[in-house]
C-alpha cells in the first residue's frame, strides 16, 4: 500500500498538544467593542452601521502570535476562546454566560472570569431590550402563528428564530487570494463616484452605501493584517533564536503583503485563506462558515513554489498543520439547547478537496494528499474534510481518504460529483458554476463565492420533525404527549395545533393515513417557511455583512449585500428529519392494520398512547418480525421513495425573499434532541428515543447488511435534494484491514454512487471500543467519530449522542 502517514514536526505537535489540552474560554474583546459602538453611535442602522462597527473591531481587537505560530490571526484575545455576538446571538448570553452556568454545563464548557461576568450583566439588557435580531424578531412575530406554536412538527418559535441566524456559506476566497483587497476597494471606490457623478438617480442611495460599506471593511482588514506584520516586526526584533527570528521576519514580510495584494507564494495564499476567515467569524455568528475548495486555492501556488525552489515539500505541509490548527483554535460558544444538535465544539468550518475541474476532469492535485495527511496524522475533528467523489477519482485518492476516515472517524465524506453536479443544475446553476460547488456546514452543497444558500435557513431549530407530522396525523391534530415548552424548558400539556385530520382508529384505509400526514406535513412547513421569511426580512437590516459581500459574486455587480438577495445564487434550505422512522411507521400502518390485520387501528393507535405499556409484545412483533427500510425490501423502500418526493414537492414549492426553499434530509444531531421530544411511533420506537439520522435506517433496523442498506437508500431520488442528503454507516475495523478492505469500501461507495446515492460517511470502530472509551475517557481522548453532520472526540460528547452512535447497526463486508 502507498499511502502512508508521516511523522509531524516537534512545532506542529507542541501546538496540537496545546490545542487537546486548552479548555475552551470566553472572551469578551469582540463584545465590549461592539456594545461600546453601538451605544455611543445610535444614529447608525444598517449596513453602515456594520461597516463601521467591523472597522472598528479590525482597527482594535487584541492580536496575538504564540511562539510555534507561522499562519495568523485570531478572532479572540486568548488561545482557544470563543466569542461573542450580543446583537446576533444574545438570547442564551445573560442566563448561561453572565450566571457563570456555561462553565459547569455537562456540554461543551467554557470558563469565564467574575470581571467579565459582570460586564455582561451591566451591559445585556441593551441587546435584549432592543439593538439585537433577538429583541427585534420577538417585535416582528407573527402573532396568528400562537395557536400552532407547540406542535412538534417545527421547533422555529419565539425562543429559537433568532439563535443562530447568520451562517452556512462559502465565499469568494479564491478573490480573496488572488484579486486581493485594494483591487476590490478601489472597484467600489470607482461606482461610489459613478452614482455620484450621475447625481445619485432613483434608489441608488441604497449601493452607495452598500460601496462605503465596502470600502470600509476592505480598509479594515488591511490594517488588521497589517497589525499582525507589525506584531511580527517586534517580536523578530526581541528573538533570540535565528532561525525563528528569520521566520518571523519572513511572515511579517507575507503579512506585509497578503489580503491587500494578490498572492505570489504558497504561505502569502494560506496567510490569506486564514486571514480572511478570521475576518469573516469577526463578522458574523460563527455557523457554517466553510472554506470551498482549499486544494484548489493552493495547489498552483505551491507547485510554483516547488519548481522554483523557494519552499520544500516538508515545509508546506508543516505550514498547513499550522493551518489546521489553527482553525480547530476557533470556536463558537452556543445556548446549551443548540449543544444538543451539534455538541462537541463544533464550528462547521468544512473544507473540501477533490472533484472535478470546470471542464470535468479530475482536479485532484498535490494539496489534496497533503489534506489528508493533516487531518489523519493530527487526529483533529475541525476542521472538517470532504471529498468529492466522480467516476474518474484516483485509485491512490481513494486509498488516501479510506485510510484518513479508518483513523479520523467520518474524515472525510464522500460526495458524488455525478449527482450533486445535476442537482445544482436542476436548482438553476450553470454547468461550469455547479461543476465548483463545495459541500458548507455538514453536506449541504453550495456554489462557491457566489452563492447564498441558507442552508439552515435563518434558525437553530431549522429542520422539520417529520415523525411528528405522522403522529399530528393520526391524533386529529394533537400531540401524542406532552410536548416540550422552549419558553419554560419544561414539558407542557398541548392543544390542537395542528388540522383535525381525525384519529388513526377512524382510518379506513391506509390512503387516508398517508393524506393526513401530508397534510400535517405541509401545514407545518409552511408556517415554517413564513416564520423563516419574516425573521430574515428583519434580520437583513440587522445583520448586513459586508466582510462577506466584498468578494461574493454578484453583490458588487448589483451593489446589494448578501442579505438582500446580492449573491449570484440564492435559496433557503429546510432539513428534514427522521425519514426512516417516517417510512416504518407508515409501512407499520399499512402492514399490519390494513394488509395482514395483525391489529387493528385501535389497538396500534392505545399501544402508541401508552407508549408500548401493555403492547410489548406487538412493539417485538413489529421490530423482530416485520420488514424495515435499510433491507431492500420494494414494498418498504417504495413506501421512502414516495414520502421524500413529497416532503422534496412541498418544501421546493415555497419562495423566501431571496430565492426559492430548497430540500434536504440531514440532521446535524438534531435526530438525538429531536427523539427526545418525540412520543412513540409506529415503527416500535419508544418514546425519547433518538429518531434516525439523515436518509440512513433506523438504529438496528437495518439487518441485511451494507448492499441492502445502499439498495434501500438509493430508492430516494435523492436529486432532488439540492440542499444535501446525510448517509451514516458504521463498519467493523476488523471486516475493512489491508489493501482489500479498503478495496472493498471504495467499491461500496462507488457502487451506492452509481445507484444514486448523494453523500456517505463512514465510522470504522466498534460498539466494543466505543464502551471502553465511556469508561475511561482519557485512554481515549483522541478518539474521533463521525455523528451526523460533523465529527467530534467521542469523550466530549453527551450521552444520549454517545448512546446513539452506540445503537448504529455495525456492518462488515
Amino acid at each position: 500500500m502507498s499511502w502512508t502517514l508521516k511523522p509531524v514536526t516537534e512545532r506542529v505537535m507542541r501546538q496540537r498538544e496545546l490545542y487537546r489540552d486548552s479548555r475552551p474560554e470566553i472572551c469578551l474583546a469582540r463584545y465590549k467593542i461592539v456594545t461600546e459602538f453601538y451605544m455611543n453611535h445610535p444614529e447608525l442602522s444598517g449596513i453602515l452601521r456594520r461597516a463601521k462597527v467591523m472597522k472598528e473591531i479590525f482597527e482594535n481587537i487584541p492580536i496575538r502570535i504564540g511562539d510555534d505560530e507561522v499562519i495568523v490571526g485570531a478572532q479572540s484575545a486568548k488561545y482557544r476562546a470563543g466569542a461573542l455576538y450580543p446583537e446576533d446571538c444574545v438570547s442564551f448570553i445573560k442566563d448561561e454566560i453572565g450566571s457563570g452556568s456555561i462553565a459547569t454545563r455537562d456540554i461543551d464548557p467554557y470558563d469565564i472570569s467574575d470581571e467579565d461576568r459582570q460586564y455582561i450583566l451591566d451591559t445585556i439588557d441593551y441587546w435584549l431590550k432592543g439593538e439585537s435580531t433577538h429583541a427585534k424578531t420577538l417585535g416582528y412575530y407573527m402573532d396568528e402563528y400562537a395557536p400552532h406554536e407547540f406542535n412538534g412538527v417545527t421547533y422555529i418559535g419565539r425562543m429559537t428564530i433568532s439563535d443562530t441566524p447568520v451562517g452556512h456559506f462559502i465565499t469568494g476566497y479564491d478573490k480573496a487570494i488572488r484579486v486581493g483587497f485594494k483591487t476590490i476597494r478601489d472597484e467600489a471606490q470607482r461606482k461610489i463616484q459613478e452614482i455620484l457623478d450621475a447625481g445619485m438617480p432613483g434608489d441608488t442611495n441604497a449601493k452607495y452605501n452598500f460601496y462605503r460599506s465596502i470600502v470600509l471593511v476592505c480598509d479594515g482588514m488591511i490594517t488588521l493584517t497589517k497589525r499582525y506584520a507589525a506584531l511580527a516586526r517586534e517580536k523578530a526584533a526581541i528573538e533570540k533564536n535565528p532561525q525563528r527570528k528569520a521566520e518571523l521576519e519572513r511572515m511579517a514580510e507575507v503579512l506585509d503583503w497578503c489580503m491587500e495584494n494578490p498572492c505570489r507564494t504558497y504561505h502569502e495564499a494560506l496567510q490569506t485563506l486564514f486571514m480572511y476567515q478570521t475576518c469573516l467569524c469577526l463578522e458574523g455568528n460563527m455557523h457554517g462558515i466553510s472554506f470551498g475548495r482549499v486544494d484548489q486555492y493552493l495547489g498552483d501556488f505551491l507547485e510554483r513554489d516547488l519548481a522554483n525552489g523557494t519552499i520544500t515539500e516538508e515545509y508546506a505541509q508543516e505550514l498547513l498543520d499550522l493551518f489546521y490548527l489553527k482553525v480547530a483554535e476557533m470556536n463558537k460558544p452556543w445556548s446549551h439547547g443548540a449543544t444538543q444538535s451539534a455538541p462537541g465544539y463544533t464550528s462547521g468550518q468544512l473544507m473540501c478537496m477533490g472533484g472535478v475541474d470546470k471542464d470535468g476532469n479530475d482536479a485532484s492535485n498535490r494539496v489534496t494528499y497533503m489534506m489528508l495527511q493533516s487531518t489523519a496524522r493530527l487526529v483533529i475533528h475541525d476542521p472538517p474534510q470532504t471529498l468529492r467523489i466522480h467516476k474518474n477519482t484516483p485509485p491512490e485518492l481513494w486509498e488516501a481518504a479510506i485510510e484518513t476516515t479508518k483513523i479520523v472517524g467520518g474524515l472525510p465524506t464522500f460526495e458524488n460529483d455525478d449527482v450533486i453536479v445535476p442537482a445544482l443544475v436542476k436548482r438553476g446553476m450553470t454547468l461550469e458554476d455547479a461543476r465548483n460547488y463545495a459541500p458548507i456546514g455538514c453536506v449541504e452543497p453550495g456554489g462557491c463565492g457566489n452563492d447564498w444558500p441558507a442552508c439552515g435557513g435563518t434558525g437553530s431549530m431549522s429542520y422539520i420533525n417529520m415523525p411528528n407530522a405522522v403522529l399530528l396525523g393520526i391524533n386529529n391534530g394533537y400531540p401524542t404527549a406532552k410536548m416540550f415548552n422552549p419558553r419554560t424548558g419544561t414539558m407542557m400539556e398541548a392543544p390542537q395545533c395542528g388540522l383535525p385530520t381525525g384519529y388513526l382508529y377512524e382510518m379506513e384505509s391506509f390512503e387516508q393515513v398517508k393524506e393526513a400526514y401530508l397534510k400535517q406535513l405541509e401545514f407545518f412547513v409552511k408556517w415554517h417557511v413564513m416564520i423563516n421569511n419574516n425573521a430574515e426580512y428583519v434580520t437583513r437590516e440587522l445583520l448586513p455583512l459586508p466582510v462577506v459581500s466584498a468578494t461574493m459574486d454578484g453583490c458588487m455587480e448589483k451593489g446589494m449585500d448578501v442579505m438582500y438577495g446580492g449573491a449570484k445564487y440564492n435559496g433557503t434550505g429546510i432539513p428534514g428529519i427522521g425519514i426512516g422512522n417516517v417510512t416504518d411507521s407508515l409501512y407499520m400502518i399499512k402492514h399490519l392494520c390494513f394488509d395482514t390485520k395483525k391489529c387493528t387501528t385501535r389497538e396500534l393507535y392505545d399501544a402508541l398512547i401508552n407508549n408500548w405499556q401493555g403492547y410489548e409484545d406487538l412493539q417485538q412483533y413489529i421490530k423482530n418480525s416485520c420488514p424495515h427500510y435499510g433491507n431492500g425490501d420494494p414494498e418498504v423502500d417504495e413506501i421512502a421513495a414516495w414520502a421524500s418526493e413529497e416532503f422534496a414537492k412541498i418544501v421546493t414549492s415555497f419562495s423566501g425573499p431571496r430565492g426559492n426553499y430548497t430540500a434536504a434530509m440531514f440532521p446535524v444531531t438534531a435526530h438525538v434532541m429531536f427523539g427526545a421530544m418525540t412520543s412513540a411511533t409506529p415503527d416500535g420506537r419508544s418514546a425519547g428515543v433518538p429518531l434516525a439520522d439523515g436518509i440512513s435506517p433506523v438504529q438496528q433496523m437495518d439487518k441485511n447488511g451494507p448492499t441492502a442498506v445502499i439498495a434501500s437508500v438509493a430508492s430516494i431520488d435523492q436529486t432532488l435534494f439540492a440542499n444535501g442528503t446525510l448517509l451514516n454507516m458504521k463498519f467493523s475495523p476488523s471486516s475493512l484491514n489491508g489493501a482489500d478492505g479498503v478495496k472493498k469500501l471504495a467499491q461500496l461507495i462507488q457502487t451506492y454512487f452509481d445507484l444514486g446515492g448523494m453523500e456517505l460517511q463512514i465510522n470504522v470502530v466498534s460498539a466494543d471500543t466505543l464502551r471502553k472509551a465511556q469508561k475511561n475517557p482519557e485512554e481515549y481522548k483522541n478518539l474521533v467519530v463521525r455523528i451526523a453532520g460533523f465529527s467530534a472526540y467521542f469523550v466530549e460528547l453527551n450521552l444520549a449522542s454517545q448512546e446513539d452512535l452506540i445503537m448504529r447497526t455495525e456492518l462488515s463486508l
